[in-house]
């Protein structure tokens, strides 16, 4: 009500202005209040928006998108206390993204004018910091420092030096954007050598030396734009009156040498859309490091840099923290990755388990591995497989514990395994624990190491009871189980008596006849054995009914099926006449039994009619209007096409060809309404389209004609040029830009991979050869985009045609082929005679010879 009389007041107010003013001020008052009106509606909206989002919070405390709209709509509003609330139990439950830390840290920056909020905000940098590796966060923290800090005094120096060695051990090895850290370093060191320069001799040496230190230390790194760095450190040299050390020099060629390797890598993340292509390439990347550069500390800055990008992906997180705690193997390290991993992906239990075991292994107390327990039971499992492993992990953590003449722990060991159980059982029914890995487990130790086999037999039935008491496999573990750790022969042969008839006749009783004989012949004597195999003989007996009248079933029920289909599909089923029987009423047929039987005999005599195949019906300009595309992304749909194709011309028709689950096979035919169409659509071949190069060619419907043509010339052309040495990020305007000052370029060619990256090479074509001699003569060998260009006149190898051999000979399909791997019709034996010997053998006796009459006789067993 108080809004409303408000409303009503100024209202009121504005009523009487209008009235005192001409107008022009009219108009602009109206304005005025028009707009103060909007943003008063505006901010209610936004006050009824977070009652809103408080309440769904309130509900769902883990909703992630609920706390992002929250934080925005209060900075809207300018609520700065409830802001900061806010993001405060955000980060109590998620790490933050970049975007929200540095929207975060800028905000309390303005803010800060007393020494006590500035060390607010730089307790903030520490904890934005410790979630991601973020470069841009570290630079904006170094130059909090250097815009609230005193650069004159001693004490802020060191403390400026701090942040920043911090910061380039942190994100000093990122092949990026890590440069980017170095020089803010550097430039620090510089402006302070520039300061010095009136002061002492001792003190600008120092300060100098600060500054080649590192120079070194930066080269010794691969990061991109390294040649830049290089240029300026001998300039640096130059000022000092030094030379290029040695030592130096190689650490340059090694770390240059290590961005060659991984810069492929790196174009590809360039051009990588979709977080399981960036999944890939990292994984390879990865792979690069670990192989092949195998630096401990490079391999980690990977890690943080994988995560950062990709923070839901456990598997990488899964990685990391498996490396960090057999690498560096320090309670420290290993802890800070394992709570963040745990804080990415709390629903993953192995990561939970890992966490557990390195607690044990760094003798972590009882009450901080519950809490490791706990923590995971509350952050929700993604499956029964997740929630298992995290109760694996802390049983064996209490087996391993305690000792076993405890009663105490065999108390809390007993009701930790029936807490497990229940837990599964109750979250997932049989299938929290299919295997019965815990109940299997559990068995176990109290057979072997409590002594408890009455216990362990318990078990042994409640895993028999979910599902498993007509498995001959999983009876045959229970029998072994027994035998080796009770060695009781009755219990045994009871055990093998209720298998063999609990199996069914599909699961493979054989088995069970199989082990229980064995076991008689082993520990039994003359009657047991007897008994068994009286027991065994019987049960096999019925097995062998209950399959064949198991195979009659199949074999009626497939006779059902094909008569419903004939039924179905109208197909008349000829019935063969019975034969007429013989008796007294043999001689009484009727007329129509007699004319019906000539028929059939007449009809029988008659030579059936072959049936005639039509042939399809095919315009020859169809295909002659048609074109043939490939290469294209998989998720592609006729739409784009059409939208892409239409440029050349009028679609009367686009065949995408898909498999038979109705997925895009990667090409296509598309049809024109006239050959002049397909002409320019021809023109387009390797056209990009959605990242990948389109194959065109003309449509071939005789597969004998689809061979492979070359289309390019394969002989000198001296108005075309061969450029390589290109970045992968190079596009066909770039080089237009580049060449076109030396004369008419006519066509510029991008050589790339079928899945759309450049191979870094391209065919430059100038309209004379006046020009494409110039254009050679001065861009050969210079920088284009940081590359050094390689020029030259297009002149590719000649193409061979494959090699044919004079000895030819008639295939079986006809025709001549050349003789390469082929099926001998002649027997190994005589093969293996005649390649032991290389003597021809002896010629037969005459009187063995046989004649064609005496090979059929032979054959037909005619003596």
């Amino acid at each position: 009500m108080e809004i409303q009389q408000d409303l009503k007041d100024n209202c009121d107010n504005e009523k009487i202005g209008f009235e005192d003013n001409d107008s022009n001020a009219e108009g602009s008052e109206s304005s005025d209040t028009d707009d103060s009106e909007k943003e008063r509606e505006e901010h209610y909206a936004l006050e009824r928006r977070v009652v809103e989002l408080r309440k769904e919070l309130a509900k769902s405390p883990n909703t992630y998108n609920t706390h992002v709209e929250l934080i925005s709509c209060l900075r809207k509003l300018g609520e700065l206390d409830q802001l900061q609330h806010a993001r405060e139990n955000m980060h109590a439950i998620y790490p933050l993204t970049e975007e929200l830390w540095l929207e975060w840290l800028r905000d309390e920056a303005k803010l800060s004018l007393l020494d006590e909020d500035k060390k607010k905000v730089e307790s903030l940098f520490h904890r934005a910091t410790e979630d991601y590796l973020s470069i841009d966060i570290w630079v904006e923290y170094i130059q909090f420092c250097l815009a609230g800090m005193d650069i004159g005094g001693a004490e802020a120096l060191e403390k400026i030096r701090k942040v920043m060695e911090e910061a380039v051990r942190h994100g000093g090895l990122h092949v990026v954007k890590g440069g980017l850290l170095w020089d803010s370093y550097r430039d620090f060191e510089m402006a302070i050598y520039q300061s010095t320069k009136g002061k002492t001799e001792t003190e600008n040496i120092n300060q100098s030396k600060k500054i080649t230190h590192l120079f070194n230390r930066q080269l010794s790194v691969p990061l991109l734009d390294m040649e830049r760095t290089w240029k300026e450190y001998n300039e640096w040299l130059d000022i000092l009156d030094q030379k290029v050390e040695t030592h130096v020099k190689a650490s340059y060629e090694k770390a240059k040498s290590q961005l060659e390797k991984m810069s492929p890598l790196e174009d590809t993340l360039l051009i990588a859309v979709e977080n399981n292509d960036k999944a890939a390439v990292y994984r390879t990347y990865l792979d690069l490091e670990m192989k092949e550069i195998k630096d401990p500390a490079r391999i980690q800055a990977l890690f943080e840099r994988v995560v950062a990008e990709l923070p839901l992906y456990d598997a990488f997180w899964m990685d990391y923290c498996k490396y960090i705690d057999r690498q560096f193997k320090t309670a420290e390290t290993t802890f800070a990755v394992f709570r963040r991993a745990v804080r990415n992906c709390p629903w993953n239990g192995p990561i939970w388990a890992s966490y557990i075991f390195a607690a044990e292994r760094y003798e972590k107390e009882d009450s901080f591995i519950s809490g490791l327990v706990q923590n995971a039971f509350a952050a929700g499992m993604a499956s029964a497989a997740d929630l298992l492993a995290v109760w694996l992990g802390f049983i064996e953590y209490l087996v391993r514990k305690g000792k076993w003449d405890d009663s105490e722990h065999t108390v809390q060991l007993r009701e930790a395994f029936t807490r497990a159980t229940e837990h599964l059982h109750q979250s997932y029914g049989i299938e929290g624990d299919p295997e019965c890995i815990l109940l299997q487990y559990w068995a176990y130790l109290e057979a072997k190491k409590l002594n408890n086999m009455t216990k362990a037999r318990e078990l042994w039935g409640q895993i028999m009871s979910q599902g498993h008491g007509k498995s001959a496999q999983w009876w045959l573990a229970r029998i072994q189980f027994e035998r080796a750790y009770a060695s009781d022969a009755t219990e045994v042969r009871k055990l093998f008596i209720k298998s063999i008839n609990a199996v069914t006749s599909l699961d493979w009783p054989e088995l069970i006849v199989k082990q229980w004989l064995q076991f008689e012949r082993e520990e039994g004597d003359l009657q047991t054995m007897d008994n068994a195999q009286l027991r065994c003989d019987a049960r096999m007996e019925k097995v062998k009914k209950e399959r064949e009248s198991a195979i009659v079933k199949d074999l009626d029920t497939v006779k059902g099926r094909k008569r419903g289909k004939t039924e179905e599909n109208n197909e008349p089923v000829s019935i063969p006449p019975k034969k007429a029987k013989l008796g007294h009423n043999s001689t009484s047929t009727t007329k129509s039994d007699t004319r019906n039987a000539t028929e059939t005999r007449t009809n029988a005599s008659q030579p059936a009619k072959p049936i005639t195949i039509p042939k399809p019906i095919t315009d020859p300009c169809r295909h002659a209007n048609t074109v043939f595309l490939s290469n294209l992304d998989f998720n592609i749909s006729e739409e784009d096409i059409r939208e892409t194709m239409s440029s050349s011309g009028t679609i009367t028709d686009i065949r995408l060809v898909r498999d038979y689950k109705q997925r895009s096979k990667g090409f296509c035919y598309v049809e024109f309404s006239s050959s002049d169409e397909v002409k320019e659509a021809l023109k387009r071949d390797r056209e990009p389209l959605k990242g990948r190069p389109m194959f065109i060619s003309p449509s071939e419907p005789d597969s004998a004609l689809k061979h492979p043509v070359f289309k390019y010339q394969s002989t000198l052309e001296k108005k075309k040029l061969f450029v390589k040495g290109l970045a992968s990020t190079t596009t066909k305007e770039d080089l237009e830009t580049l060449f076109s000052k030396f004369g008419i370029v006519k066509d510029v060619r991008l050589a790339t991979f079928r899945t759309g990256v450049s191979k870094g090479i391209a065919y430059v074509e100038f309209e004379d050869e006046v020009s494409a001699t110039m254009a050679m003569n001065k861009t050969d060998g210079t920088t284009f985009q940081d590359r050094v260009l390689t020029v030259a006149l297009s002149n590719p190898p000649p193409r061979h045609d494959k090699k044919t051999t004079d000895r030819e000979e008639l295939s079986l399909g006809g025709g001549t082929r050349e003789r390469k791997t082929q099926l001998s019709f002649v027997p190994n034996s005589i093969l293996r005679q005649v390649k032991s010997s290389t003597m021809p053998p002896p010629p037969p006796p005459l009187g063995s010879q046989k004649s064609n009459a005496d090979f059929r006789s032979m054959l037909l067993n005619k003596k």
